[in-house]
């Protein structure tokens, strides 16, 4: 029984060596880009993103040529003060401006030219991410009106949504989120 065995033993690890023998070598893996007659190019440079507070910098910049230039008229309506303002007409300007800086200049990772033009003509709309914010600031006030304000379980006695809340910082929302590396806090309800 055991000689038995053991030949059996013996087969079974001829048998293997001869199977890996006849097997062909398995090529070496390569990205697509550098395969066989495929030109060899360097990889595209990425435009660095201008870091947030440069952003900032240069925001607070405008804003404070801005008031400087319209002082005493900062608690006239904005659509008062400043041409072409389609929306916010009855807002003071200070508070406009402000508005401008935080909800969409910080809300949207952007500085002022991203909407309006270089040569300080706020009132043109020949930018097309101008057009989009304001389609988007109508936007806002109809999941406001239509939606958030009928949720009654809400903390937030004035409910509101901003250009934040979806684009965290970034021109482009993500459609992904990072996974957490540690568990998110709970909220204490009650």
């Amino acid at each position: 029984m055991r000689s038995l065995f053991t030949i059996v033993l013996v087969a079974a690890a001829m048998a293997a060596c001869a199977r890996t023998q006849q097997e062909a070598p398995v090529a070496e893996a390569r990205p697509i880009a550098a395969a066989a007659g495929a030109p060899a190019t360097a990889p595209a440079q990425r435009r660095q993103p201008v870091s947030p507070m440069k952003q900032d910098t240069v925001r607070k910049q405008a804003i404070a040529e801005l008031m400087a230039a319209l002082q005493g008229r900062e608690n006239e309506p904005a659509g008062v003060v400043f041409k072409n303002v389609k929306l916010h007409k009855s807002m003071p300007a200070r508070e406009f401006l402000t508005m401008m800086d935080e909800q969409y200049g910080r809300g949207l990772g952007m500085t002022c030219t991203n909407c309006h033009l270089d040569n300080k003509d706020y009132a043109s709309d020949e930018r097309k991410n101008k057009v989009i914010a304001r389609q988007m600031e109508r936007m806002q006030r109809d999941i406001d009106a239509k939606y958030i304000a009928k949720v009654k379980e809400l903390d937030d006695p004035r409910p509101k949504t901003t250009c934040v809340m979806c684009h965290r910082g970034v021109t482009h929302m993500p459609n992904t989120m990072d996974v957490p590396e540690v568990a998110p806090p709970q909220r204490k309800r009650g």
